[in-house]
């Protein structure tokens, strides 16, 4: 197989406005075929390599949504973020595991509240595993209580961590190892004062990033320090989708993928928790191809992977959705 591998369908003028963005082209037909990859990101991956079917990254309206005019107070209406095309990303941002550097590792963080519950943290370990394609590592429950500014939030009734601060105190502690640590912490984060919070930051050159599950919690705001009941923590959102989501954003952003203005996708900016939600849960044809292309990974077994997890934990939405997914892709068209 080349790295023009074609696939011939009938496309839409509104399909074509993103075709750039993640690195297709027409080709005779009325096709469209993958752009070859030119200068220094060439020498990434072997020529043969690039041949990922390019039906897997058309935009089928049917699974990806393009993005919608932002309604008051929705991230896209409130920061100005610039769009990044797979080319843009390859010759600027980018940034890929090496040898030495191939461990995506998992930190526990602690403050005045409880840790991230166990079943919880195997649960993101397993699903961040099948997301990257690479191997995960937890490390050792971490306290950084006393070592990082805090203030208490009058509006949300919270104690609150700088997030800042908590990415320069990771930086001593980064294993030889990793590519990147994600911090988890189910304390609320503040970015900088003039902020009311955050769910989570990423620092792509020290490859730090924390969350928080704070604000994922039902009982969000009853009480200063986050108390976490599993109990009450079910349903379509429940606390584990929800940080599987917002896990795999900040380690995104570790890549050095921005925030995806072009269809709902995990990697979409949000500025509470509504939005979150209604951002989808996989990454649409432009960060698919971003990630793809860093990662290697079989985009098909993902696909099935990511369907038995949430299955087996009785997301049946998610799980039809990729099913649905790799029926069409079997069918050889989009």
């Amino acid at each position: 197989m080349t790295s023009r591998s074609k696939v011939q369908l009938k496309v839409t003028k509104a399909d074509r406005l993103h075709w750039s963005a993640i690195g297709l082209e027409s080709c005779e037909g009325g096709g469209v075929q993958l752009k070859p990859v030119a200068g220094r990101a060439a020498r990434k991956r072997p020529q043969e390599d690039l041949a990922a079917e390019a039906r897997i990254f058309v935009p089928d309206e049917e699974f990806f949504t393009p993005m919608k005019k932002p309604k008051k107070s929705e991230w896209l209406a409130e920061h100005k973020t610039e769009g990044q095309p797979f080319e843009r990303f390859l010759q600027g941002s980018a940034k890929y595991p090496t040898q030495r550097r191939k461990v995506i590792y998992l930190l526990p963080l602690q403050f005045d509240e409880a840790f991230i519950p166990a079943d919880i943290l195997d649960s993101l370990k397993q699903f961040a595993s099948i997301f990257f394609g690479m191997k995960l590592k937890v490390m050792k429950a971490t306290s950084f209580k006393g070592k990082v500014p805090n203030r208490f939030n009058k509006n949300s009734n919270t104690f609150q961590v700088h997030a800042g601060k908590i990415l320069e105190e990771m930086t001593s502690i980064v294993p030889e190892d990793a590519f990147c640590v994600a911090a988890i912490t189910m304390c609320d984060l503040y970015p900088q004062d003039s902020w009311n919070f955050v769910f989570g930051l990423a620092q792509m050159r020290s490859g730090c990033g924390v969350y928080s599950l704070a604000r994922y919690l039902s009982n969000f705001g009853e009480q200063p320090n986050t108390v976490y009941n599993p109990e009450s923590e079910t349903g379509s959102n429940s606390l584990m989708k929800r940080a599987c989501k917002t896990m795999c954003h900040e380690i995104g952003h570790m890549f050095g993928i921005s925030h995806c203005v072009y269809f709902s996708c995990i990697m979409n900016g949000s500025n509470h928790l509504e939005e979150s939600d209604e951002r989808s849960m996989f990454l649409c044809p432009v960060c698919l191809r971003k990630l793809h292309f860093i990662c290697q990974f079989e985009i098909i077994e993902r696909y099935k992977l990511m369907s038995e997890f949430w299955s087996k934990f009785g997301y049946e939405e998610d799980s039809a959705w990729l099913r649905k997914r790799l029926e069409r892709l079997a069918k050889g068209s989009v």
